[in-house]
């Protein structure tokens, strides 16, 4: 079977995980067909240190030399590579959020639906094992949903919190239980910026209550989530561990979301699958994100 060329653009933190995902499993099916950073000179510094070959420019991943691509830039930058990526008909993966605007999302859709290209967001939490077997346990409506995801990356980051980090936990209530919010509230720690903190409390057309806190600073990394259904059960999720509790029962854990999720988009890039994390959901969760970041003040 020939395989798959695929470029990663944005081989940084996320983009080297894909990276070596890729190389450690699907070394039979996918052929690394080069890295591009934001610039020629970390391109090259990039693919020396990791043994791959490299794109001097965006204008050089065409048809001709790849199958797909992977975008993990910051999110600022998805939109323009995504067009362009887009118009030369190149099947993408694209970390989540989709891009920086709902705009930008409406865009990307209509353009890839004109194309025909197919796209999968990166919402990774979504190929979680944990989130997979709640979804065939849980009994809906959910009664209550909590989650506490904390980060440890300190700096100043153009991208709000909501977007950055607590858009995991959104893709996840959205995929479980839409997200038509009724009443809200959106705060923060008087000493954090909108970038390292905040609160979001719901309540839901179905009565469901949620309350969602994400926290990007210099501290422990957690990543939880509480759901009461309306039978009461209680789950409790480990996102670290991949880790799912039903009632004090262990029902699943451990597990590897980045390589279910690569193993999708494969499929979608080779035999024409519909992706679990489409780019559908993709521009719901950033409209979800958008509607709720208005509230931030």
């Amino acid at each position: 079977m020939k395989r798959i060329r695929i470029a990663i653009i944005g081989c940084k933190n996320m983009g080297q995980k894909h990276l070596r995902c890729l190389q450690e499993n699907f070394a039979d099916e996918v052929k690394i067909a080069g890295i591009l950073n934001s610039t020629l000179k970390s391109s090259a510094e990039s693919s020396k240190k990791l043994g791959v070959p490299y794109f001097e420019k965006l204008t050089d991943i065409n048809r001709r030399r790849v199958d797909a691509a992977i975008i993990s830039t910051p999110a600022e930058n998805h939109y323009e590579i995504a067009k362009a990526l887009i118009n030369r008909k190149i099947p993408l993966l694209i970390e989540k959020p989709l891009a920086s605007t709902e705009e930008e999302c409406y865009e990307l859709r209509a353009l890839a639906k004109e194309k025909q290209v197919p796209i999968l967001v990166g919402h990774t939490e979504n190929y979680n094992p944990a989130v997979i077997k709640l979804k065939e346990e849980l009994s809906a409506p959910i009664r209550t949903i909590s989650a506490y995801r904390s980060s440890n990356n300190p700096g100043i980051k153009q991208t709000h919190i909501i977007s950055e980090l607590m858009i995991h936990d959104i893709a996840i209530l959205n995929s479980l239980n839409g997200a038509d919010i009724k009443k809200l509230s959106v705060t923060k720690d008087d000493k954090c910026r909108w970038d390292e903190h905040a609160v979001v409390e719901m309540f839901l057309s179905d009565n469901s209550a949620v309350r969602f806190e994400a926290l990007r600073a210099d501290c422990l990394v957690e990543r939880r989530m509480r759901i009461i259904d309306k039978d009461n059960h209680i789950y409790q999720i480990d996102f670290l561990d991949r880790r799912l509790i039903k009632d004090g029962e262990i029902l699943c854990e451990g597990g590897n979301s980045l390589l279910a999720e690569q193993q999708d988009f494969i499929s979608m890039v080779r035999d024409g699958t519909t992706p679990l994390s489409g780019i559908d959901e993709g521009v719901e969760n950033v409209e979800i994100c958008r509607y709720l970041e208005s509230f931030s003040k």
